[in-house]
């Protein structure tokens, strides 16, 4: 590496460390609640607001500002002739008519994750069930994810992802629905047990989706841009989750709970509009072929081993995060006593960051190929999830807790996460069409399981007022699971290539 190199990547890294700190200290500063520095928090929730639109509005101005590509034309030899910014643009207007209207989709969807990620614990908080009660309906809700997981990928292989689709999302915003406006604790559970089974329907059935209506060569450069647009809109309903209740600060606890449920409406809202483009979508021949049965399923994979290649390191992963990932927000509440704003601005922030990482992503993949970008952005992320559950003594050194854990959060949730479209596209890629709905069936089904039983868990210890543990758990099984990734796929990328890119037929 030259020097000029060195000094600019050196560089790059100090003026992110600078973003970092602009970031998180307005939003220490406003830990405390006094009126003047709770203004600079909601500032910058308004800021995270306004960069979620403008992404959106600008992903959406490129794809919809060309036109689709035509049937037969020669879209690879035009994709793989464009680099640099120019190009990256260029290649985003090649997809599909089908591309286009999911990720409209997955926009209208992902408000409600940002909004229910900030506030749908802190609303059962608020309403008077404990940390320990949030717990088991996480375990509820991962238990029916791993019971239908299975079933879901045969459901989804044999109606198609369309109507997985309108199926899983429509009737999980119905569960959504239901959950946010009672405080019922047996329909609370009943919701998180049913919404689970729902969410598997949909989670098994998108990245087959995605990977049946795109080729080879436009995969990793479509899971991204789709990957970016829909945390755009994450950011929308994180800063939103934080706002309302700071535009109506001082309400009491009745008053609150109106707040917390009218936030998630207007999520839902945009969950159930997200429903129109998922109906435009066109079903391929692929995604209309019929799959074999229950019993027949194991059967039929060609590709046992890649099957639980692909799994087990992302079942650790789902086990390590589970003991601390679903109760991030309690954490903060519970553990660091912050305000909605402030973790609704902590987590917007840190979805920022991924937005831009998750565009970055096909650029660091081209570079240094799927399996090293995949391990290396996941491996670089442990250091900060350590720097979480130390941040009390860390944080207690440096003057602000807040800060040292806000700022760790955003860039664990960037490095852990960025790369997870090029190792969804790496998955589909090393598989056969009719495989691909079973191995994230089979996933889904072993991750739910785990980091359900770990979400109760970590539930247990934050309930017992150990908010550190969860996070030194998650750091060492996840270190665990990236190695295995490496051990099974470092140096063999190209060899496990089912087929090299080839002229694409239309997805329409």
């Amino acid at each position: 590496m030259t020097a000029p190199t060195l000094r600019s990547r050196l560089l790059r890294v100090l003026l992110l460390f600078l973003f970092l700190w602009l970031v998180g200290s307005p939003v220490a500063r406003a830990h405390g609640g006094d009126p003047e520095t709770m203004a600079l928090a909601g500032a910058l929730a308004w800021g995270f607001l306004a960069f979620g639109l403008v992404v959106i509005v600008a992903v959406g101005w490129v794809l919809f500002s060309g036109q689709p590509p035509t049937p037969g034309s020669n879209r690879a030899a035009a994709f793989a002739g464009q680099s640099g910014f120019a190009g990256y643009i260029a290649k985003m207007r090649m997809f599909s008519r089908n591309a286009r209207l999911y990720m409209i989709h997955v926009v209208g969807m992902d408000v409600i994750y940002g909004t229910w990620m900030v506030l749908f614990n802190l609303y059962l908080l608020a309403v008077g069930f404990d940390v320990a009660f949030v717990g088991l309906r996480i375990l509820l809700a991962a238990a029916a994810s791993a019971i239908f997981a299975l079933p879901a990928g045969i459901i989804s292989d044999r109606i198609g992802r369309k109507l997985s689709f309108v199926l899983g999302d429509g009737l999980g915003a119905v569960m959504s629905l239901i959950a946010i406006s009672t405080s019922d604790p047996t329909i609370i559970l009943v919701t998180g047990f049913v919404g689970g089974v729902f969410g598997s329907l949909h989670g098994v059935a998108e990245p087959a989706f995605m990977a049946e209506n795109s080729e080879d060569f436009e995969r990793v450069h479509l899971f991204s841009v789709a990957g970016g647009a829909r945390t755009a809109a994450a950011i929308i309903g994180s800063a939103l989750a934080g706002l309302v209740p700071l535009l109506f600060a001082g309400a009491d606890g009745g008053n609150l709970v109106g707040l917390y449920r009218t936030v998630a409406y207007l999520g839902i809202g945009g969950w159930f509009a997200s429903l129109i483009p998922a109906v435009l979508l066109q079903q391929s021949a692929t995604d209309r072929a019929k799959a074999p049965g229950l019993r027949q399923l194991f059967s039929a994979i060609k590709h046992p081993d890649r099957i639980l290649r692909l799994t087990a390191p992302e079942v650790l992963l789902a086990l390590g995060a589970g003991f601390a990932l679903p109760l991030m927000n309690v954490f903060f509440s519970e553990g660091l006593g912050s305000s909605e704003v402030e973790i609704g601005a902590t987590f917007a922030a840190g979805q920022a960051f991924l937005v831009v990482g998750a565009f970055l992503a096909p650029l660091l993949a081209a570079r240094l190929g799927k399996v090293t970008a995949v391990a290396a952005t996941r491996l670089i992320a442990i250091p900060f999830i350590l720097l979480i559950a130390f941040s009390g003594d860390v944080g207690g050194a440096l003057g602000s807790v807040f800060t040292v854990a806000g700022l760790a959060h955003i860039a664990r949730l960037t490095f852990s996460n960025m790369a997870s479209p090029v190792q969804a596209a790496f998955a589909m890629e090393i598989l056969d069409p009719q495989e691909r709905g079973t191995q994230v069936g089979l996933q889904l089904a072993l991750a739910a399981a785990l980091s359900g039983l770990a979400g109760y868990a970590g539930a247990q210890m934050m309930a017992a007022g150990n908010f550190a543990l969860p996070f030194l758990l998650m750091a060492v099984i996840y270190l665990a699971g990236i190695l295995l990734f490496w051990r099974f796929f470092g140096g063999k990328e190209d060899s496990l290539a089912l087929s090299p890119v080839t002229e694409p037929q239309s997805a329409d």
